[in-house]
């Protein structure tokens, strides 16, 4: 389909909203090196709160997602993602001067909750102008572009510390959120002609908001989505601990933390090759059993078989869970929206939200639990998976008797 809407090219517009998703990205994944920097000036008195620094932005984006969507159907495209940017400059300000960690954390959180318009409003645009097989091809080479950010944003953080000190880190987010609001606002025009947009309406959001929460499928895989990133989240809060201080990797952390999400990435392609010869619930069934599966053999070799769990040894784990959360993600997303297109907007907020919100619980429960071993992350992935398998067995089976 021609581009209808916006004189810039296509391959302008990819990079444009691959810069604009990658915001939240890079907030998470470049202070990650910083944390230990951070704990030691703001004087955190336990360790495990530092993870609160990386859940407090999803505690913000939890909020946003909320929003966003809803806003952007009745406002337009564009004046929600300027709002979403002022919040997160004004977010990335605190944090820069931040004297307490209690300050530190309220930056955080409004980082969050301005990342999240950021995040995904990109994807409406990309619908208002493209369609069918363009679309789906556009959103794919945008999430192409976005997978490389957590790769690199570790390493960025890491050389900014060698120059600098961990304010530095929030500066760059600063000046890279403005650089990519002042773009966006320059190049792209809005892409939601008025005669299209929805009214707001409290009443009809409350009506969606309900049609979502009745509908089985979408609740079901909801909450595997929240089950499943809660282990990453759990995951991702304590990378820091567990390669620099646990495994001693040092100024190294970002370039083994990083290289995992290649590995996502490999997980997103072959996925892509698999699912329609397969079809979605099958893989997340193969992905979360082998998950659980790898997880158990680690638990029973480190507990019943007294192995220690050396840094490559964990690492080939890393690389299997990361993997299979690269089918599970998109596969369980793809469900839970699957009946509720005709909600699409609000459905895709709310599940994006409730599901934001089991993670976060989730994680700082296994956080809490970290002891300078990552048994209690290992055992995570393995608990969790549990429920995840009973939920698509089951939703598989029910969809076998409906056919008798």
């Amino acid at each position: 389909m021609k581009q209808a809407l916006i004189a810039i090219s296509r391959l302008e517009f990819i990079i444009m909203m691959s810069v604009i998703v990658a915001v939240d990205a890079l907030a998470i994944d470049s202070i990650l090196p910083a944390l230990s920097a951070i704990s030691e000036e703001l004087a955190i008195t336990r360790d495990n709160d530092r993870q609160f620094i990386i859940t407090s932005l999803f505690a913000g984006y939890a909020i946003g997602v909320l929003v966003y969507g809803i806003a952007s159907d009745s406002f337009g495209r564009k004046p929600p993602i300027y709002v979403g940017f002022f919040i997160f400059l004004i977010g990335t300000l605190i944090t820069i001067f931040a004297s307490s960690f209690t300050m530190l954390l309220i930056g955080r959180a409004l980082q969050g909750l301005g990342a999240a318009g950021p995040q995904i409003i990109p994807s409406a645009i990309t619908r208002d102008i493209y369609k069918g097989r363009s679309m789906a091809h556009i959103l794919s080479l945008v999430m192409m572009v976005f997978m490389l950010v957590p790769a690199v944003a570790p390493l960025i953080g890491q050389s900014i510390l060698l120059v600098s000190n961990w304010q530095g880190i929030f500066v760059m987010l600063g000046i890279y959120a403005l650089l990519a609001l002042v773009w966006f606002s320059v190049r792209l025009p809005e892409t939601l002609p008025v005669e299209k947009r929805v009214p707001f309406s409290l009443k009809q959001a409350k009506k969606s908001i309900l049609a979502t929460l009745r509908n089985k499928q979408a609740v079901k895989y909801m909450l595997a989505e929240g089950l499943t990133f809660g282990a990453l989240l759990a995951f991702l809060s304590t990378a820091q601990q567990v390669f620099q201080e646990l495994y001693l990797l040092g100024d190294k952390f970002a370039i083994y933390f990083g290289s995992l999400a290649f590995v996502m990435m490999l997980a997103s392609f072959v996925n892509a090759k698999l699912v329609e010869k397969i079809g979605m619930r099958k893989l997340i069934l193969i992905g979360s059993c082998t998950l659980f599966i790898v997880s158990i053999s680690y638990l029973f070799i480190s507990q019943l078989a007294g192995l220690t769990i050396s840094l490559w040894f964990f690492l080939l784990f890393s690389a299997i869970s990361y993997f299979c959360l690269g089918i599970l993600f998109g596969n369980m997303h793809a469900l839970a929206m699957e009946n509720v297109g005709h909600i699409a907007g609000v459905a895709a907020s709310l599940i994006g939200s409730i599901s934001t919100i089991i993670s976060i619980i989730i994680a700082a429960i296994i956080g809490y639990y970290y002891n300078d071993s990552v048994i209690p992350i290992i055992a995570g992935f393995a608990i969790l998976m549990v429920p995840v398998i009973a939920i698509i067995y089951y939703d598989q089976d029910k969809r076998k008797q409906a056919l008798v």
